[in-house]
């Protein structure tokens, strides 16, 4: 079964140790840098996606108020990764349902954004089974996608 737990300083060594393959790097940051992201920015909760004991994966949603780079005033899931050795296994879609169940229970928004490379065709499709909609919006490169409640 997957869970959420918060990353502390119990855990984040295991969260900086998650791997994703060669041809993924392109497609996600570092979790080390998510994690200064998740201590120095305002609004970044920073989770480890766990399988009983084991950590499998990392996960961060973020605020960004509206700016000159994006209208919206928006709540994302602006990190998402599972480590190399635990995925085709369905590991993925259930984090990412326990992830919108977890910003269902502490988030007090309507909506939800994800976004993905162009290229990234797994990704999207997972978004895309969980009920995100393509936006018609790029932003850095990225199509962005929307759940609402």
């Amino acid at each position: 079964m997957i869970v959420l737990k918060k990353i502390n300083q119990t855990n984040y060594k295991e969260c900086i140790s998650l791997r994703t393959t060669d041809e993924q790097k392109q497609f996600v940051c570092v979790n080390w840098y998510s994690l200064l992201e998740s201590l120095y920015e305002k609004n970044r909760h920073a989770l480890g996606i766990y399988l009983d004991d084991a950590m499998i994966g990392f996960m961060m949603f973020s605020h960004y108020p509206a700016d000159a780079s994006y209208a919206y005033d928006s709540w994302w899931i602006e990190r998402f990764m599972i480590d190399t050795k635990f995925q085709n296994m369905g590991y993925g879609k259930e984090a990412l349902i326990q992830g919108i169940h977890w910003f269902d229970q502490n988030i007090s928004e309507n909506v939800l954004r994800i976004s993905a490379v162009k290229t990234n065709d797994v990704a999207l499709k997972l978004y895309e089974k969980l009920s995100f909609i393509r936006t018609g919006e790029e932003l850095e490169g990225e199509i962005v996608l929307l759940k609402t409640r």
